[in-house]
């Protein structure tokens, strides 16, 4: 190319909004809905309204119902965050002018699923009995894992949701007060 020539400037990628929501309110409902009956399924085979389901628990009930009420509370966050609040605003809340109710019942929703998830973390790694690991590795394969290790890595993911869940609570209260 001779010195001077023109050239085309390159094709620039469309750019999407940071609050832009991906999710139409229509789809966020099918999908929490979705979420929502497979972690109410769960609570169910946990109390036995599902036959034959005791054969196959390898948890407590009460853990098994923490996964499905994790599940049910994913989905109705997934409801009321993008078809209720119509998605997330800049800073990752939900957008400015959204009603302290709809809010309050967003955070309440993550205070539930953070807290089933720390307590199932925190059961499998403190939790009487025995445990089996499955340790997969990339280019070696998958294989036994030891249970003390198994133990270990969940409880300090426990220790981290525990730390979490403190830090959530910390800053749904700032959020909630800022916005009086």
């Amino acid at each position: 190319m001779a010195s001077g020539a023109w050239s085309a400037p390159a094709p620039r990628r469309p750019t999407r909004s940071v609050n832009a929501t991906s999710l139409s309110p229509r789809a966020a409902v099918a999908l929490g809905l979705v979420i929502t009956a497979a972690g109410l399924l769960l609570v169910l085979f946990a109390v036995g309204l599902v036959p034959g389901a005791e054969a196959s628990l390898e948890a407590p009930r009460w853990v098994v119902a923490c996964a499905g009420l994790m599940f049910a509370l994913c989905g109705g966050a997934v409801i009321v965050g993008y078809a209720v609040a119509g998605g997330v605003g800049p800073d990752g809340d939900l957008p400015g002018g959204t009603p302290r109710w709809v809010r309050l019942t967003q955070y309440v929703l993550g205070l539930g699923i953070i807290g089933s998830l720390a307590a199932i973390t925190t059961w499998i790694a403190f939790g009487p009995g025995p445990r089996a690991f499955t340790v997969t590795l990339p280019f070696v394969g998958r294989g036994p894992g030891d249970e003390t290790v198994g133990r270990a890595v969940f409880g300090f993911g426990a220790v981290l949701m525990w730390m979490f869940l403190v830090a959530f609570v910390v800053v749904s209260v700032q959020r909630l007060r800022r916005r009086q």
